[in-house]
């Protein structure tokens, strides 16, 4: 196996400019939460626009919005069977029930109607939707259902900043939208994350649950029960610099997308619907014509210094979840059979992007 790649998986993007507006931070000797992330909410929030929360991570932006909406021991949660584990284990660890909702195997994202099944059998406090890979989830009908069913909507769109739904960008709508900031993400503030939302009594709740509780009518005072989801400056200026360059960001995954949708011979890709005026790209799927040549298309890239990747295992195969193992969803199921990802991130160059596709025409097909 290859130890150094030709290609990574994914590499942040970072400038001298960057460098020294983090340095200049560290220099003003205050590196937790305070001015500087106050900044980068504002800069998210006029981005979006929407009001904003940073916290410490995407798992926690997840925890924090259920919180914040009530979620509690016992209460049922309608996740995608087919997204990271963090949408579910953050349901999980506040004690809630968590059930699976199917996907569809061309678009990776939750079918509407395998939540309003789910909705009609069990009392659902709440459902979470993802937009997988960074490629909008179908909002209209998911909505109209979270009114009519009286749960609620929370969209955790780890993977889909600057994503945007009938020209309308993922984060900017009612409902609670989660996001992470991780190494691999459009933009990066090392770890990080935030949550944004159209209802400024669950902006004041999450800003309180954030700092344990605290609701700032006196230092020592704590209105909720809560931990510490805090972010800080440093993360921040990284943070602020990265949004300055987002569409510059997209814009080129957006290129190595379709060059490797154009040129690369026997795979299929992620069917993009026309209620998506913009996809991200945080993630590439490729799809095989079954496991065993997805199988060889890994190992033959990976062995020839590509790093392209497993997907996800489906939410209710994973150890962790063995209360699910009998769920059926076959979307999530052929989804795993087939896929990989391929390399794909803010700086790739072109010359990057045809090694992949060359590597990916010299596997032959049985």
């Amino acid at each position: 196996m290859t130890k150094e790649f030709k290609v990574p998986m994914s590499q942040p993007a970072f400038d001298t400019e960057t460098q020294e507006y983090m340095f200049d931070v560290i220099k003003s000797g205050w590196w937790s939460q305070g001015k500087i992330t106050e900044l980068f909410e504002k800069n998210l929030s006029e981005y979006f626009p929407s009001n904003v929360v940073a916290v410490n991570n995407g798992t926690s932006a997840i925890t924090a919005a259920l919180m914040a909406h009530g979620i509690k021991n016992g209460d049922k949660v309608v996740v995608p069977d087919y997204t990271f584990i963090a949408t579910s284990s953050a349901a999980k660890i506040i004690g809630a029930e968590v059930l699976v909702a199917d996907v569809n195997p061309k678009t990776l994202n939750v079918k509407p109607e395998s939540i309003e099944q789910l909705v009609k059998q069990h009392d659902v406090k709440a459902v979470i939707v993802v937009p997988m890979a960074g490629l909008p989830v179908d909002l209209d009908p998911i909505i109209e259902l979270s009114k009519r069913y009286e749960f609620v909507l929370i969209e955790d769109a780890a993977q889909a900043i600057g994503s945007e739904y009938k020209n309308k960008k993922i984060g900017s709508f009612d409902h609670t939208t989660t996001f992470s900031f991780t190494a691999a993400k459009i933009i990066t503030t090392v770890e990080g994350g935030c949550v944004s939302t159209g209802d400024k009594n669950i902006y004041e709740k999450l800003r309180q649950i954030r700092n344990f509780g605290r609701a700032g009518d006196g230092q020592y005072i704590h209105r909720l029960n809560s931990v510490n989801f805090r972010f800080n400056d440093i993360h921040a200026a990284l943070g602020i610099k990265q949004l300055e360059k987002i569409n510059e960001f997209i814009k080129r995954r957006i290129e190595i997308a379709n060059r490797y949708e154009k040129n690369i011979k026997n795979l299929t890709f992620q069917v993009v619907p026309e209620y998506t005026t913009t996809h991200s790209h945080m993630l590439f799927f490729a799809f095989a014509k079954d496991n065993q040549m997805k199988e060889k298309y890994l190992n033959f890239l990976r062995q020839n210094g590509i790093d392209a990747r497993l997907p996800y295992h489906p939410i209710h195969r994973q150890p962790c979840n063995s209360e699910l193992a009998d769920s059926n969803c076959p979307g999530a199921d052929e989804i795993f059979e087939k896929a990989l990802t391929l390399p794909i991130y803010n700086n790739m160059t072109l010359d990057e992007c045809d090694l992949v596709i060359d590597y990916c025409n010299q596997v032959e097909e049985k």
